[in-house]
């Protein structure tokens, strides 16, 4: 991971020096695409690093200093990226936000980091200045939104043409940065009061915003302001320093604050690149939120750091277009996405006779396999993060002829722990633990399961704040994951469940919850289910289960059936036969005993995993 200068001197990286020396070696070369417009743009490595430059240099002069927590809360866009590196290269900590939080999860997050700076969407204005008053450490707030625009007055104008003329002589004729400091904060000022005195306005996606009543002390700008064509003063870095407070998604209670080094995000991309075969020419589909440690680091810090290309997909729904539009060569997902896209795929095969037919005879198969491989823009490599992936799921994508690699890895982890690769490939295993990253499995029973520990430069400093839930999580260098596999004979990881999710039955038998979902999600009626133990004694538990059905596939099974509307009890009727089948292919110890239908889907993290805690609290509410 380190490198040394002609003269012998260690030099260490970190995440923006990394990036940095790809900037510099591929200067030309597109960095990153998104579309505007109906159209991709392209955004060069050149560009890239000017604007991490400007993003410096906007930090230092709004007084941020080194360790200084500044949060980025906004959708996958090249002004984010160019920001997150832009915070480190300040020597800043980043501290990437889900925009789709609750003002109270929000405030949390925000207050527990103690964030001096937010960076954010205007769409998540009006809830960010309603909790603004509560975050004691907020300084400033910068509108983060390509949408939004400022309307110049002819006064505004001139001033922007006079700062523009200013920088150029001060270039010119070097003045010294501490004179050129004074004179630019004396600009400033006189800027906010012809911004006052001529009636400036910012104007976003729906019209005008108002500038939101905001604390004493707490400034309102824009991303463009905060943007300065000035070279930064260089900051020392060190590799242990944090880097990223990055807030657990939040399945079992409330988000903690897991900090990352610059040794452990470089470590983790450095040792899996060569696992996962990629090159100067990765190019990866981002449209898991980059506030997601699997998307940051495996999606985006991982192509750049190679010179490769991150081309940002449009939205879920326009996945399969965008695939095609970019072609890409890499798309990460996680398995609620693959089964979603497997389910659509045989969706059009089966309800075509011919196709149906040519696919269901191995001689033929490949003739329809190539047909949605190229609908979908080629055979990118997909690789699947973030929960465990039923090994149908895969079965299915690979008699598809796509190829597919299942990783694991969590947040506190940087986040990769294990991969498959091209070599060392098991349906159902999860590969085998990077280099540099060790995995041992803690008190495994008579099946080899136990609790997967792991030890590495990847696993994180500790949780913001809390030390005594960093010494719960970590113990002698080994990281307790929560998580149950085992080790096969080739060394190879299996991911069983979650420790806190075990269901312990009456005869002292283990039932992984995670097994029975994914029997359960066969079923087409079947759209989401959450497995849970429910206690009849002190010792043991009953398997139950909610289940949310998928009412598009029910209408249709009505409407074929001729029997629509469906009332209540019918689907009870269906939904009981699902269950029964699935169980018939699982033991009968792990067989479902009751279930209930859900009226709305679970509630979800924003890697679509179900926060277990939320509906086991209402389980307990309701009896």
């Amino acid at each position: 991971m380190n490198d040394t200068d002609t003269k012998g001197v260690l030099l260490v990286k970190t995440i923006d020096g990394l990036i940095e020396a790809s900037c510099k070696k591929f200067p030309e070369n597109v960095a990153i695409r998104h579309k505007k417009g109906g159209q991709w743009q392209e955004t060069s490595y050149r560009q890239l690093w000017l604007t991490v430059n400007q993003v410096t240099a906007g930090l230092q002069a709004r007084g941020m200093i080194p360790g200084d927590r500044i949060a980025l809360l906004g959708a996958n866009s090249p002004s984010w990226i160019g920001s997150y590196l832009g915070i480190l290269h300040s020597g800043g900590i980043v501290v990437p936000v889900d925009k789709d939080l609750k003002s109270a999860e929000m405030r949390h997050v925000l207050n527990d980091c103690g964030t001096r700076l937010l960076i954010c969407e205007s769409s998540a204005l009006e809830i960010v200045a309603d909790i603004a008053g509560d975050l004691s450490e907020l300084k400033g707030i910068v509108l983060f939104d390509d949408n939004t625009v400022r309307r110049h007055p002819p006064l505004q104008e001139k001033w922007s043409l006079f700062a523009a003329q200013w920088r150029h002589l001060a270039r010119q004729y070097s003045i010294p940065d501490k004179e050129m400091q004074s004179l630019e904060n004396l600009g400033l000022e006189i800027k906010k009061m012809v911004s006052t005195a001529s009636g400036w306005q910012r104007v976003g996606r729906t019209g005008p915003i108002s500038d939101p009543v905001l604390p004493q002390g707490c400034e309102l700008g824009l991303f463009s302001d905060l943007l300065i064509e000035k070279t930064p003063a260089q900051v020392r870095r060190q590799p242990e320093g944090t880097a990223v407070i990055l807030y657990t998604s939040g399945t079992t209670g409330r988000s903690k604050g897991a900090m990352l080094s610059h040794r452990n995000i470089v470590s983790n991309i450095e040792n899996a690149i060569p696992q996962m075969g990629a090159d100067q020419t990765m190019h990866t589909l981002s449209f898991l939120p980059i506030n997601h440690v699997f998307e940051q680091v495996a999606g985006t810090l991982a192509p750049l750091s190679l010179g490769g290309t991150v081309s940002i997909a449009e939205s879920l729904k326009k996945i399969a277009q965008n695939l095609v539009e970019v072609q890409p060569t890499y798309f990460m997902g996680v398995p609620a996405v693959y089964r979603l896209l497997l389910n659509r795929i045989m969706k059009n095969i089966t309800e075509k006779p011919l196709a149906r037919t040519l696919f269901g005879n191995p001689l033929t198969r490949p003739l329809i396999a190539a047909k949605v491989r190229k609908k979908l823009g080629g055979s990118p490599i997909f690789i699947s993060g973030g929960a465990a992936l039923d090994p149908e799921i895969a079965l299915g994508m690979e008699k598809l002829g796509f190829t597919m690699y299942q990783g694991y890895g969590i947040t506190e982890t940087s986040p990769i722990i294990s991969m498959e690769c091209a070599n060392v490939k098991k349906l159902g295993s999860v590969g085998r633990p990077i280099p540099g990253v060790e995995v041992r499995i803690e008190a495994p029973n008579k099946d080899g399961v136990g609790e997967i520990l792991v030890r590495g430069d990847n696993v994180m400093q500790g949780y913001y704040g809390r030390p005594q839930a960093t010494a719960e999580a970590i113990k002698e260098g080994w990281y307790y994951t929560g998580d149950l596999g085992r080790l096969d004979e080739e060394g190879l990881l299996y991911i069983c469940g979650r420790l806190k999710n075990l269901i312990v039955t009456p005869n002292g038998k283990n039932v992984y919850p995670e097994e029975v979902e994914n029997e359960l999600l066969k079923s087409p009626l079947v759209a989401e289910v959450m497995v849970y133990g429910h206690r009849i004694d002190a010792v043991a538990e009953e398997v139950h289960a909610q289940i949310y059905a998928d009412h598009v596939a029910l209408d249709a099974y009505a409407a074929e059936n001729g029997i629509a509307p469906l009332d209540q009890s019918a689907v009870e009727a269906l939904l009981r036969k699902e269950v029964l089948r699935a169980g018939q292919r699982l033991a009968d110890y792990k067989r479902i005993k009751r279930f209930i239908l859900r009226d709305s889907e679970f509630p979800k993290t924003t890697t679509r995993k179900i926060k277990r805690f939320v509906v086991e609290a209402d389980i307990n509410a309701t009896g």
